[in-house]
Formats: structure tokens, C-alpha cells, sequence
């Protein structure tokens, strides 16, 4: 087990949470750390699908190509997630995975992986029930996010920054933005002006400060509720 299993979100998500020390070290010598500055590219649209990912820190957006030219953020994953899961059906990936901040990934390569669930046929079914799983929580989260207003859609990308640190951040929660304003729109469906607007009137309401990308929260609490979790 490497030094970053013992404290590893992913092992203690839904898919490999309860595995033994045995599998945990089968899984270990399947997948391989790297660490990833911000701005790299784990995979690209069109690219030959060969590896999946576990991000252990950082953040990573997902992005699909548009007929413009322009790219359209589609997802961002936080520590704990599972990315490239393409690879296991695909034979190239759909979506262009890139880092915001640094990161600590791991990475297995679509042959060894399948040869290990295949070893381990338990946890084989366990990702047939985490991938369901993923659908409904994908599907859930677009019908939540279809009824939230825009101070409730700001309010909950905020909290999901400020949570995927891997310490807690000092009060007040201070956080260097990962994305422009307009990414922030892209995200949540809203105008960039709208966003600028939300965040303004937060600001005024003492709520947060919000100067460029740099976003200090004073009342997480005020926030939470805003956000309605």
C-alpha cells in the first residue's frame, strides 16, 4: 500500500469502501500515483481511451468540444472521484479531462484494471452497482440543480469548493476560485452577468467577499441555507 492509500478518499468511497488489506494492496499495484500541475490534460476528446483515473486531491473539469470552437464544462470532480471510466467500454474518450489546481491522481491502465476485476469478481459487481449508482446521483443532481434558483446554484458550487479541501480551511473560508465567471456560468446554466449579480449581492449582504477569483466566505452557515443542503 502506498503512502497515500492510508488517507486515500477513493478507497473510502462507495466502491472500494470495506475491501481487505490484501485487495486494497492488489488495487495499489494496479493503480499508480502522479502528481499533475494545474492546467494538464489527463485525456482528450478523440484520444485513445487506455487509462482510468482516481483523483485523490485537487479538482478536475470535464469538458466537451463545441461546434464553435469553444469547449462547454460538463463536469467537475472533486477528491474521491472515479474519471475516464470510459475506457472500460470506449475505445476513445468522449471528453478532454483537464486539471484546475494541482493534483494527486492515480491512474491504471484499462487492461490491468479489467484484469482486476476479473480476479475479484465482488468487486466487479460493486461497480456495476457504483455506476448505477453514479447515474442516479447524476440524474438526481440535474433535477435538484432544474429547480434551484440562481443564488441557490451559486451557493451550492461555492460550498462543494470550499468542502473538497483536503484540510479545513481557517474561518473565515478563503478559496482562490478554480474558474472565470464565465466557467461559473457554463457550470450552473446562468449568465455571466447573473453570476457576477448573485455575487455582488452576497457580498453586500456580508455573506462573502468576492474580489476577482478570490472568495472569502464569512458565514457558512448564512451560506449553507442560502444554499439550501
Amino acid at each position: 500500500m502506498g503512502p497515500m492509500c492510508a488517507d486515500c478518499p477513493v478507497l473510502k468511497g462507495l466502491l472500494f469502501r470495506g475491501l481487505s488489506d490484501d485487495q486494497i494492496a492488489r488495487l495499489g499495484c494496479v493503480f499508480r500515483p502522479t502528481r499533475y500541475r494545474r492546467s494538464q490534460i489527463l485525456y482528450f476528446e478523440g484520444g485513445a481511451a487506455q487509462h482510468v483515473f482516481a483523483l485523490h486531491t485537487g479538482l478536475v473539469k470535464v469538458v466537451k468540444s463545441l461546434g464553435n470552437g469553444k469547449d462547454r464544462i460538463t463536469r467537475v470532480l472533486f477528491p474521491g472521484e472515479l474519471l475516464g471510466l470510459e475506457a472500460l467500454i470506449e475505445t476513445n474518450y468522449p471528453l478532454t479531462a483537464v486539471t484546475l489546481r494541482d493534483c494527486e491522481i492515480c491512474s491504471a491502465s484499462r487492461d490491468e484494471f479489467m484484469t482486476f476485476l476479473h480476479a475479484n469478481p465482488d468487486i466487479a459487481l460493486g461497480m456495476v452497482r457504483f455506476l448505477v449508482s453514479e447515474v442516479t446521483r447524476v440524474r438526481t443532481q440535474i433535477t435538484d440543480m432544474s429547480f434551484k434558483d440562481a443564488r441557490m446554484k451559486v451557493a451550492t458550487l461555492l460550498l462543494s469548493l470550499v468542502t473538497s479541501e483536503t484540510t479545513a480551511p481557517p474561518k473565515p473560508y478563503s478559496l482562490q476560485l478554480p474558474f472565470s465567471r464565465q466557467e461559473i456560468s457554463e457550470i450552473l446554466e446562468l449568465s455571466p452577468e447573473t453570476v457576477s449579480r448573485t455575487l455582488s449581492s452576497m457580498r453586500h449582504e456580508q455573506m462573502l467577499d468576492a474580489r476577482g477569483r478570490r472568495v472569502t466566505v464569512h458565514d457558512i452557515d448564512r451560506l449553507k441555507a442560502t444554499a439550501q443542503l
